[in-house]
């Protein structure tokens, strides 16, 4: 039920969208690891710490050590946001796309099955943002080691990146189910997309202010809970619930493509 050729035709036509929101966030971590060292974040910690800004509340307590400072600062923002934007794209790429645009007629035109279609398409995504998150922990290692060598907590910084990729496989299975159940990318879209961003959104409003801890039910982001992943402690279980989650979006999506009526 997969199909080598279609799986690299779509390592392909996706490679150079994967390659460069796997470089944005990349570069972003090397940044970090140069500029913001523990003198900065310890005087950056101390400014937040003194007001009552909207920023500080977003960015809540930077930490004394280099992966703390990471898991309040990129983990919530540029490490959730742009492996969110691929994932998005390039769900409804895989499939309401085709279908969308006609490409997917002439394609089960050919002897490749829809089941091929989809779990090959299924593989890429979910190979793509793994293969995403393993490129950004070496370049995050490698740039603590550059140019702040010992600062880095390697163990905690590697179960972040764990934790970060279930978060992402999680919500690419939203838009994945949502490119295999609509036929319009417009449809497609505003749920592939608004779901994810929602969550997103929800989460940042949550740090803003503990009286909206309430919202904390309504968002994946809570699952993904750095001080835990930092720490070492009780993170499994998050993950595994993410990973779960990303399951059965995915066999959902598989099964849904496979038994719908396509407008061929």
């Amino acid at each position: 039920m997969f199909s080598m050729t279609y799986f690299i035709q779509t390592i392909k036509s996706n490679a150079k969208t994967c390659l460069a929101l796997t470089l944005v966030p990349s570069v972003f971590l090397v940044i970090m690891t140069n500029v913001f060292t523990p003198t900065t974040i310890s005087s950056l910690e101390s400014t937040l710490g003194s007001g009552d800004s909207m920023v500080s509340n977003l960015m809540g307590s930077a930490g004394s050590s280099l992966v703390s400072f990471m898991g309040s600062s990129f983990y919530t923002v540029i490490g959730t946001l742009v492996p969110m934007v691929y994932s998005i794209m390039v769900a409804n790429s895989l499939l309401a796309q085709k279908v969308d645009d006609g490409s997917m007629a002439s394609l089960l035109s050919t002897p490749t099955k829809r089941r091929q279609i989809t779990i090959s398409s299924a593989v890429y995504l979910i190979l793509s943002v793994i293969a995403m998150w393993v490129v950004i922990t070496l370049v995050g290692i490698w740039g603590a080691d550059t140019f702040q060598s010992d600062a880095l907590d390697v163990d905690a910084f590697i179960r972040l990146n764990m934790g970060a990729c279930a978060l992402q496989l999680a919500l690419s299975g939203i838009s994945f189910a949502a490119s295999a159940i609509f036929n319009t990318s417009h449809n497609s879209m505003a749920i592939g997309a608004g779901i994810p961003l929602l969550s997103f959104v929800v989460a940042t409003l949550k740090r803003l202010s503990s009286d909206l801890d309430g919202l904390k039910y309504f968002t994946l982001q809570t699952l993904f809970d750095t001080t835990k992943l930092i720490e070492g402690k009780d993170y499994w279980g998050n993950i595994w619930i993410l990973l779960a989650i990303a399951a059965v979006l995915y066999i959902l999506g598989i099964v849904w493509f496979d038994k719908k009526d396509l407008p061929l």
